[in-house]
């Protein structure tokens, strides 16, 4: 990897990485590849459970048991928290997100017959050539009648839709 530069350059990647190497207490020996030092052996346990001076001598007694219980209200009673009060109570996913907020029922117009026949030939329209595409029971025929239907149903609930806007509704409701 080393080109003609000379040792000092700091462009040279081998002997930065050989000062990297030096810096985390690995010798590089020319011709040698890197080796971290060994490391310190550890004495052989009798117990192969025992996990070392951190770990109890014993299991728990009842007391300790019922300590960590009181300081785990999940581990103990359900209703009693730390200081033995009752917790928060559970909310549930619609109370969560809006609190105390319970919306209004919109008042929706009951809709026309046109627009019925509208939707309907829409959704029709697409099944039928959907499955006239992807059965070999419906005829094609019925496919390209579907289709229309479907071109049908969406331009009559296009020529529905309001072509004018009043200027001073930004569509805001309070």
């Amino acid at each position: 990897m080393s080109t003609g530069r000379s040792p000092s350059d700091p462009r040279d990647v081998d002997a930065e990485f050989a000062r990297m190497l030096e810096g985390e207490g690995m010798l590089l020996r020319p011709g040698r590849a890197p080796q971290e030092p060994a490391a310190p052996e550890e004495p052989q346990r009798d117990d192969p459970w025992d996990l070392g001076p951190e770990s109890p001598a014993e299991p728990p007694s009842d007391e300790d048991r019922a300590r960590s219980r009181a300081a785990h209200p999940a581990l103990g009673d359900p209703g009693a928290g730390i200081r033995g009060a009752a917790g928060p109570r559970e909310l549930d996913d619609e109370e969560a997100l809006y609190g105390d907020f319970e919306p209004p029922d919109p008042d929706l117009p009951a809709p026309t017959t046109g627009a019925l026949w509208a939707w309907t030939a829409l959704a029709g329209g697409f099944a039928l050539m959907l499955a006239a595409a992807l059965t070999v029971v419906v005829p094609t025929i019925l496919g390209w009648a579907g289709g229309l239907c479907a071109i049908g149903g969406l331009v009559a609930l296009l020529l529905r839709a309001p072509r004018s806007r009043d200027e001073d509704d930004d569509g805001a409701e309070v």
